[in-house]
This record gives C-alpha cells, sequence and structure tokens, in this order.
C-alpha cells in the first residue's frame, strides 16, 4: 500500500499532530505492507508566483527552462498525489486555520489538467479513488464549531480535486486524556484500510 505522509506543524519533537500521524502509519504497517513517502511542508515550501501560474497554463513542450524550474516542486507534489493509494495528513490548527505551509502545500497541489479540470458543466475533480486521513490538533478550537474555519475549507478543496473518502482523527481542544480515544480512532480506521 503507497501512503503519502504529509506533515505541516511548525513544531518537531513537540508536535501532536506528528506524533499522531507518525502512529497512524506505524500502526497500519503492522496490519499490511505499506510504502510511506513522506513530505515535510513545514519545511518550506514555495509560494505562488506569476512565473509559476503562467507555467502551469502553458504546454509542457512551450516551458521555458525557467518556468520548468519554477513548477518543480508542484510537478513532485502532484506525482505523489497521483502515486499513493492513501494519505495520511496531519494539520494543527493555528489561529482558527492552516498554517501557511499548508496553504501554499494545497496552492501547489490544485493543478488544472493535472489534479482537476474545466468541463462546461464545471470542474471535475481527478483524483479519484484516494482514501484520505486526516489528523487536525488544536489547543481550543473545536472542530466542526462556528470558529473552525479549517476542516470546511479542506473538505472543500479536497471533494474540488475528486478525493471524496476523507476520514478526520479529532486531537481538537487537545489534552493528553484524548489518546485513548485517538488510538481507538486509529486502530479502527487502520483495520478497515488494511481489509
Amino acid at each position: 500500500m503507497k501512503v503519502w505522509h504529509i506533515d505541516s506543524s511548525s513544531r518537531d519533537e513537540q508536535s501532536h499532530s506528528r506524533r499522531i500521524t507518525q502512529q497512524f502509519i506505524e500502526n497500519l504497517s503492522k496490519k499490511t505492507t505499506v510504502e510511506s513517502n513522506p513530505l515535510n511542508v513545514a519545511a518550506g515550501l514555495p509560494f505562488l508566483t506569476d512565473i509559476m501560474i503562467g507555467s502551469y497554463f502553458t504546454p509542457d513542450e512551450q516551458r521555458t527552462t525557467e518556468q520548468k524550474s519554477a513548477i518543480s516542486v508542484s510537478n513532485d507534489i502532484v506525482k505523489s498525489a497521483k502515486n499513493a493509494d492513501v494519505w495520511v495528513i496531519g494539520v494543527p490548527i493555528y489561529n482558527f486555520s492552516m498554517p501557511a505551509s499548508f496553504k501554499a502545500f494545497i496552492d501547489l497541489l490544485c493543478r488544472s489538467k493535472e489534479t482537476f479540470t474545466y468541463t462546461e458543466t464545471g470542474p471535475i475533480g481527478l483524483l479519484e479513488n484516494k482514501k484520505v486521513f486526516v489528523v487536525v490538533t488544536s489547543g481550543g478550537t473545536e472542530i466542526g464549531s462556528d470558529i473552525d474555519f479549517l476542516t470546511p475549507w479542506l473538505k472543500h478543496c479536497l471533494s474540488f480535486i475528486g478525493v471524496q473518502n476523507v476520514h478526520f482523527i479529532h486531537a481538537d481542544k487537545y489534552s493528553p486524556e484524548k489518546d485513548n480515544v485517538i488510538t481507538q480512532q486509529i486502530e479502527e480506521m487502520t483495520s478497515n484500510l488494511a481489509k
């Protein structure tokens, strides 16, 4: 099973979302063979620029060397998205939404004619048959509350590129007492995934 393991927390050893995504991968690995492809978006991703956007809408054979270089990271992200069967994503809520690095990641992932396409009846996502598991951590923001601007946005973005099978692991309003519940969620999800 090819798993794309995406972390976005700005913290390292202290990060709850990183610990929980790693727990998910390790639990799944006990049940089936896992080929994990890690991506730490917090390490730094390029923000969209004029040359990148221009390159997106230029046929590959007509792109300049500069244009090809400008979208190389985006190309790698799109390739990883297409190749993986399962995505495991860790996203902390910072100031009621996602980290800036994760927004940059989504901007590099959502590509016309690569992960979605426009038709006469509207856009259609091209990344079907993906299973996505999202660990959402927060200190005080409750998932689904009026101040949660992350999960509705992420659901929409994933649906836009064709990803409908999305499961959230709730580590919101986190405290250590929640670890047993989180472990149970992971056990159920990985057991179903490995069937």
